[in-house]
């Protein structure tokens, strides 16, 4: 149908199996007609925070197979020092059935395959060493790629439009540097106010990517996770130059010239 029917729960209404239906499928409908082509990832929160030995994954919501999975309880998991990279996911269990519910299980997991995984959203990886704790703070927009013992979300599976994109965090950090900076260009206003209006989400990949592109006069194409996080580099060195030539005196000014 066009339009709505909502069921009216108030004293005198009788009850029926119509109307509970209808009160199902209104909420259904209206999830799968929000996320309606987005991608298998993290569409919001999941935060990561450590202490001691657990990994803890804060609140959030993620989208799988045409699914949302919310993570409405803190979850951790126990972490191991080791030398080589570690990834932090989610494991999607296949759906089970019971006869009141439709049953869709998510467990954190840590594994040391970098590999692509079907049936897993990656959060975050990291290298630990013996005796240290991860970290979430950066000191700076190149801290995010630390490899020792800092929790590096460049690869992390956010859910967009048709397909993958990067990590609020990182498009957050991006935004918070600039700022600190100072922003001028008519192209970097309103991409980091639009950042700013994101709150936790995601972003769009394809909008992420042309702002890139044309903020570094390059043809529009697919990156990589690690080539947009370095193109934002590239932004904010940019950035750098522009502020010193504008701030620089020019000591020539002034200057006079006596003939003897």
């Amino acid at each position: 149908m066009a339009g709505f029917m909502i069921p009216i729960f108030e004293k005198g209404c009788i009850l029926t199996e119509d109307m509970l239906e209808k009160a199902k499928n209104y909420a259904v409908d209206y999830v799968k007609l929000s996320y309606d082509g987005y991608s298998n990832g993290i569409l919001s929160g999941c935060k990561v925070t450590m202490s001691g030995d657990l990994l803890y994954v804060n609140q959030g919501i993620l989208m799988f197979e045409n699914h949302l999975y919310f993570v409405s309880d803190t979850l951790s998991t126990k972490v191991q020092p080791g030398n080589q990279w570690q990834v932090l996911c989610f494991q999607v269990s296949n759906m089970s059935r019971t006869q009141n519910y439709l049953i869709g299980d998510i467990q954190l997991t840590i594994t040391t395959d970098l590999q692509d995984n079907p049936n897993r959203i990656e959060i975050c990886r990291f290298r630990l060493q013996n005796g240290a704790l991860l970290r979430n703070q950066y000191r700076d927009f190149n801290d995010l790629s630390t490899e020792f013992d800092t929790i590096n979300e460049i690869y992390a599976q956010w859910s967009g439009y048709e397909k993958n994109t990067i990590s609020n965090r990182v498009i957050r950090e991006f935004a918070k540097e600039a700022m600190r900076k100072g922003v001028q260009n008519t192209q970097d206003l309103p991409f980091i106010q639009q950042i700013l209006l994101l709150d936790h989400k995601s972003m769009n990949r394809d909008a992420i990517q042309f702002y890139l592109s044309s903020r570094l006069n390059r043809p529009y194409r697919q990156m990589t996770q690690i080539e947009i996080y370095d193109a934002f580099k590239e932004v904010l060195r940019n950035l750098n130059q522009t502020n010193t030539e504008r701030s620089g005196v020019d000591t020539r000014m002034g200057r006079k010239i006596i003939v003897d």
